[in-house]
């Protein structure tokens, strides 16, 4: 019997991405907690059994895993009988592991939801509505376009957002009497000249990841390009997207040996190392090189990335949903609502200053404020990136922002994202096959037809899907 429910598609997607992995493997300011929102109808009313909380998480730092279980800690004591149980992922293998718990009924709980899953998970039913949790924080609180809303219910809500801007070696700049770069072709001249025995011009990732994607799509939009038009049509084919890739290409060859291969760690290890004279990441890796190379801090400071004419850079917001399947679904409601307000929010997003940007502006003033030494030191830094954080756009959660060469940043989310963002996805492939010495516009066309092929065939088993609009 044939079964073409969306839940049933997403179903078999997850038990196919299951048997690929599997297959792969054998060939690698204090506020009062807000009210506890109602009790839903499915949650667990059996009080003599403990309340366990799964917790999916990638942010595997130490210091905020610290931070999150020190949290835990303090809610489990105001509330015996709950236990929360953290799990940790990379965020390079977060979707697959997210589609692989789902297809073997593993109870996910609260967990960081994957970008391009977004859309479709909502559509399938998989994500508990959040709406009660957004109103007893206060709706008014949350920085417009952080919530992720669809169909007018929310289904996720963030706890920040890192905001990525080019870190530069402003010491290896003035040794070669050159200025800080404001335009490509000064990136590009200076990625050449600072080249040298010594030290790469660049680190740009070209792993099959979703690094290399983000990176590249800073590159798409400034240079008036997209993905696709607000109202689900592919633009990539437009002659902007292709000189993004031109303009890309042209600073690969400055690049460390290597990089085809690389993903976010890999290239913040060769800027803090001085390995290279920039590299772009969001405000972490301004404590990382404070952290483990002091003696840089003096030499390098962050500007707004400079690939073509529109500002726009990206930016990631990093959101938790509840799985619409969890067995304890208020006693999750109840704990994601304490972690993500009020001073819970403040200290877990202050253990990364200027890279967990709090998603909500009573939070944000007080994370401005913050008297720790390295906010004191580098509030120049952490000031760039709160203002730039106004003009920042998403691959998987913005479609068609870039529009007529001017950006507005659109709420719309392709719902045929994973089809085309997952890893390995049809962007990244095509920038290895670049970086590797493939024909640049051959490996663009190839994208493209490809491209068309994945959201036509999505469609077709999505008849009823119709665009919201351009807004």
């Amino acid at each position: 019997m044939q079964n073409s429910s969306p839940s049933f598609r997403i179903f078999i997607v997850a038990m196919i991405v299951l048997m690929l992995t599997f297959l792969s493997s054998c060939l690698p300011g204090a506020a009062l907690p807000p009210q506890t929102p109602p009790t839903p109808d499915s949650a667990s009313t059996d009080s003599s059994a403990p309340k366990i909380i799964p917790f999916f998480t990638t942010e595997s730092d130490p210091d905020q895993l610290a931070v999150l279980q020190a949290l835990i800690v303090e809610y489990q004591s105001l509330n015996p009988g709950i236990e929360v149980d953290i799990v940790i992922a990379s965020p390079a293998s977060r979707g697959t592991r997210l589609l692989t718990s789902l297809a073997s009924g593993a109870d996910l709980g609260i967990f960081e939801i994957e970008p391009a899953l977004m859309s479709q998970w909502a559509d399938a039913g998989y994500l508990l509505p959040l709406d009660d949790v957004v109103m007893n924080i206060g709706a008014d609180d949350f920085v417009e376009g952080s919530l992720f809303q669809q169909n007018g219910t929310t289904y996720a809500v963030p706890y920040a957002v890192s905001v990525y801007g080019l870190w530069v070696r402003k010491d290896l700049f003035e040794q070669a009497g050159l200025p800080l770069p404001t335009t490509y072709n000064e990136v590009l001249n200076s990625a050449k000249v600072l080249t040298n025995s010594q030290t790469y011009g660049i680190a740009l990732p070209a792993g099959q990841n979703i690094a290399t994607v983000n990176y590249f799509s800073t590159f798409l939009w400034q240079n008036g390009g997209d993905y696709f038009t607000c109202d689900g049509q592919v633009a990539f084919g437009e002659p902007q997207a292709l000189e993004a890739v031109r303009r890309w290409q042209a600073l690969t060859q400055y690049a460390p040996p290597g990089f085809t291969t690389w993903g976010f760690p890999e290239q913040i290890d060769a800027f803090v190392n001085g390995r290279v004279a920039m590299a772009m990441y969001a405000g972490r890796l301004g404590v990382q090189l404070e952290e483990t190379h002091p003696e840089l801090e003096n030499k390098v400071t962050v500007i707004f990335p400079p690939w073509g004419e529109q500002k726009v850079t990206l930016g990631v917001w990093s959101r938790f949903a509840i799985a619409s399947g969890t067995k304890n679904q208020a006693e999750a409601k109840a704990f994601l609502q304490w972690l993500v307000s009020g001073d819970r929010l403040q200290r877990y997003d202050s253990v990364l200053p200027g890279h967990m940007i709090p998603p909500l502006d009573s939070v944000r003033e007080a994370a401005l404020a913050n008297p720790s030494a390295y906010t004191q030191k580098h509030a120049d830094w952490i000031e760039s990136f709160y203002e730039w954080s106004a003009f920042t756009n998403h691959p998987a959660m913005n479609m068609g922002s870039v529009s007529n060469s001017q950006f507005t940043r659109s709420t719309v989310a392709p719902p045929w994202a994973w089809e085309v963002f997952g890893t390995p996805g049809i962007v990244d492939t095509m920038l290895q096959d670049v970086a590797n010495g493939n024909d640049p516009e051959q490996a663009w066309q190839a994208a493209v037809t490809k491209m068309d092929q994945a959201v036509n065939a999505w469609k077709s088993m999505h008849l009823e899907w119709k665009s919201t609009g351009c807004n």
